[in-house]
């Protein structure tokens, strides 16, 4: 009876799974991964996303922002499309009166091809044309910036390389639902480690290795490390008062099916033609010698 008992024991003892070092290795968090897998053609994410721009304490425009709801078209190489709407937030009304509604502002992307709503054009549009066609370069900093990803975020989520630096210097804390990140980066190391230019958003050149200002984080990833918020400090020394810049994104609905399509082309006309037709709308009436 012992010798059965011994038996039975030691093939119990010698089915047990032992974890290897590669299943110990999969079971570590790993917010790059789970990012390569979203990128995917004609997969998208949601954005949602406020920034509020804070000048100083006693800057008048302390407070001013942006907020920003749509959706991006991703691919293997990052985003290819953005569908979204901007409005510009009020600033505080010192007086406690109910500040005024903005104006919302719906701007579509396909490719380079970047397509601003024509009822916010401040002259005159021709009718039946409700989306005006910007080069790219033609539609200031912020609105370039702001077309790539639909956001205004310092830190470009869709960089592997660029979050897998990021996340490798950043200390991480398990929170309900996931975890949490948080680090600093210098403007300078930002720039050496991004794949693409990193623009200041105080004076719209190219961050290099003079470039004074850092980036502070707060990252959270849900149970399958998908990213679900940033939220972002970029600030530059100012004299006494640093220029801050705060942002905050939530992503949601990963790899959900979309593609971003353009306008229709007849709603449609480009900055050259629109620049023709306001020159002709604004040539001089000539003069009728028979009444005058």
């Amino acid at each position: 009876m012992r010798r059965l008992v011994a038996l039975a024991v030691s093939v119990l003892i010698g089915s047990v799974v032992v974890p290897t070092s590669s299943a110990v290795a999969q079971a570590v968090p790993d917010p790059v991964r789970a990012l390569k897998r979203q990128l995917r053609n004609e997969h998208g994410v949601r954005i949602s996303e406020i920034s509020r721009y804070d000048f100083g304490g006693k800057s008048k425009v302390s407070g001013s922002g942006t907020r920003i709801k749509g959706e991006l078209q991703l691919s293997r190489s990052g985003p290819v499309g953005a569908d979204f709407t901007w409005w510009d937030l009020p600033r505080p009304d010192v007086t406690g009166g109910p500040s005024k509604k903005p104006a919302p502002y719906r701007v579509i992307r396909v490719g380079k091809n970047v397509y601003d709503d024509a009822t916010r054009y401040p002259g005159p549009v021709p009718d039946g044309k409700k989306w005006i066609r910007f080069p790219n370069a033609h539609r200031g900093g912020m609105a370039r910036d702001m077309a790539q990803d639909a956001s205004l975020q310092p830190i470009n989520v869709y960089d592997t390389s660029l979050m897998k630096a990021l996340l490798k210097c950043s200390a991480r804390t398990p929170v309900s639902g996931g975890y949490l990140y948080r680090g600093t980066m210098s403007y300078r190391t930002l720039s050496r480690i991004s794949k693409d230019a990193v623009i200041s958003w105080t004076s719209g050149r190219r961050i290099g290795e003079k470039s004074k200002g850092k980036v502070s984080w707060r990252l959270w990833t849900d149970r399958d490390n998908l990213l679900k918020r940033l939220v972002t400090a970029d600030s530059v020394p100012a004299g006494k008062d640093s220029l801050v810049k705060r942002s905050d994104t939530r992503y949601t609905g990963w790899g959900f099916p979309l593609v971003v399509t353009a306008p229709p082309a007849d709603e449609v006309i480009d900055e050259d033609d629109l620049l023709e037709y306001i020159q002709r709308q604004n040539e001089p009436i000539p003069p009728d010698d028979k009444n005058t």
